[in-house]
């Protein structure tokens, strides 16, 4: 049976006003796109020069991916998302869901605390699945964004192309300022690539369907490395020697061997966690916490590359799985 990937609910066709089409014979990037789809995936020009004339181009997405919450220092992003109320409902939402949970754990060896916190970290449990048009956004920041318009030009193409497949409309599609779409926030390419039909009814459904958007998190973490039972970080609890110093890290590749950066002098927990690791630290209000994450830690960061989020969804799912006993 042939999956279909399904990108929103009954958000009605948008209608469009000559006055305010978008003129894209204006951005280059979007003229080149036209000939690309055209060509090589038989999209028809004039379909699809008038979906994107539909579109607008929306400065103030320019300036959210401009002053990104993972910027912060870890002490005010932490403060964003643990915190009583998130933690309640993360609780809510185990219990609400203990068995699709239990499932994908079992599939895809990624624990059901994980599973919450990480779909609470994006979308307050489902909640919050995002007001922009995805159009708007992936036109946005492929048109106007040179510093990634070649990633999100490709993702405005998978978008259109997964639409027009599925007999959507491209311009009624909401999402995040990113582009991201659903209960988890999966980016197209990523929707196209690791969503799955966890409750096999055919489609793969990630704005509808809670069994879909969780499976296809665990399915997701594991392809990039998700490890069952190994542990995901371990803190550092001694000041740094200073042969260590240089070993740090701003990235949570796994630029080290664990052993060697025992034998440099950092002195951390090594039981549980995987052959290589990351140093890094989190910036505190008076100095900086230094942490040792491993191989799940970097699978975190492939859903989004920011410390902070990683660090983030660990900690949320740790105070969760207290809270229900775990």
């Amino acid at each position: 049976m042939i999956k279909q990937c399904v990108f929103v609910t009954a958000a009605g066709l948008l209608g469009l006003n000559p006055a305010l089409a978008l003129d894209v014979s204006r951005y280059p990037v979007l003229v080149e796109l036209v000939e690309i789809m055209s060509q090589e995936d038989g999209y028809p020009r004039e379909e699809l020069e008038a979906v994107l004339s539909s579109s607008k181009i929306d400065q103030q997405i320019i300036e959210l991916m401009d002053r990104p919450y993972e910027s912060l220092p870890w002490h005010r992003y932490r403060d964003l998302f643990i915190k009583e109320s998130r933690i309640v409902r993360g609780v809510q939402f185990w219990q609400e869901n203990q068995t699709i949970l239990a499932a994908v754990e079992k599939e895809f060896g990624v624990p059901q605390a994980i599973l919450v916190a990480l779909i609470g970290v994006e979308t307050h449990y489902g909640t919050r699945l995002g007001n922009r048009r995805v159009l708007d956004s992936l036109v946005t920041l492929s048109a106007d964004y040179p510093r990634r318009s070649k990633f999100f030009t490709n993702e405005l193409r998978t978008f259109l192309n997964t639409a027009r497949r599925e007999n959507i409309a491209a311009n009624s599609v909401l999402g995040s300022y990113a582009g991201a779409i659903g209960i988890p926030q999966f980016m197209p390419s990523s929707y196209e690539a690791y969503s799955v039909d966890f409750n096999g009814n055919g489609r793969r459904d990630l704005v509808n369907e809670m069994e879909d958007a969780i499976g296809s998190v665990g399915n997701y973490l594991k392809v990039h490395g998700w490890t069952r039972g190994e542990a995901i970080f371990a803190p550092v609890t001694e000041d740094l020697p200073d042969a260590a110093r240089d070993l740090v890290s701003k990235r949570s590749k796994l630029r080290h061997r664990t052993r060697d950066l025992a034998d440099a002098g950092v002195v951390f927990d090594t039981r549980g966690g995987s052959d290589s690791a990351a140093l890094f630290f989190l910036q505190q209000k008076s100095g900086k916490d230094h942490v040792v994450g491993y191989r799940n830690f970097y699978a975190l960061t492939r859903y989004n590359t920011s410390i902070n989020y990683a660090m983030a969804v660990t900690e949320l799912s740790m105070q969760i799985a207290r809270r229900m006993g775990g």
